[in-house]
């Protein structure tokens, strides 16, 4: 349900780059260019949503995630 919110919060960026694309785009190609992005972002989110999900939900990664950070934390 984090990545949910995260996700949710982040997706602002997502309309601004789109926007800044499109905007240099001929008048005739920024709907296109808009509808593209904005689609391609959508489902580009669902489906990377679900995969940090499910790769959450294995304890092993979280265990290895944990000594990487610890060590990162130790060498600096």
């Amino acid at each position: 349900m984090k990545i949910i919110w995260i996700n949710t919060i982040l997706s602002g960026d997502n309309a601004v780059v789109i926007a800044l694309v499109a905007r240099s785009t001929p008048s005739e190609q920024q709907k296109k260019a808009v509808r593209f992005g904005s689609g391609a972002a959508v489902v580009l989110r669902i489906v990377l949503t679900v995969v940090a999900a499910w790769l959450l939900e294995l304890s092993y990664l979280q265990s290895v995630g944990a000594s990487c950070c610890c060590a990162l934390a130790t060498n600096c």
